[in-house]
């Protein structure tokens, strides 16, 4: 998963929906359309906890300006814990797996 992260501004790491796109084997209309629906749902408030950031991106064959959202860990984890299918469940996995070895290095460092 570390492929898809990459430094944005204010050397804060972030991820892209077109990226998210592509390693989840989702078409990218859905994904924009995924984290549209979390920042619409009235739970998520974007603008005090800034995880998703529109933008646009210059598509290489057409030259054409379409949207794409960045987002930090928490949008992303946020994101991604609502797809299904195997490349889905293999990322829920890895999570669980990294979050389950910080806690035996915390538990080992007290």
């Amino acid at each position: 998963m570390e492929d898809i992260v990459f430094r944005g501004a204010n050397n804060q790491a972030v991820t892209s929906s077109l990226l998210i796109a592509e390693k989840f084997g989702k078409s990218h209309d859905n994904v924009l359309r995924d984290i549209r629906n979390l920042i619409q749902g009235g739970v998520l408030k974007n603008d005090e906890t800034p995880m998703f950031e529109e933008t646009t991106y210059i598509n290489e064959q057409n030259k054409q300006a379409y949207p794409m959202f960045l987002m930090n860990r928490d949008g992303f984890t946020l994101l991604a814990m609502g797809f299904t299918g195997k490349k889905a469940m293999q990322f829920k996995l890895e999570y669980i797996k990294a979050f389950n070895k910080m806690k035996t290095v915390i538990k080992e460092q007290a």
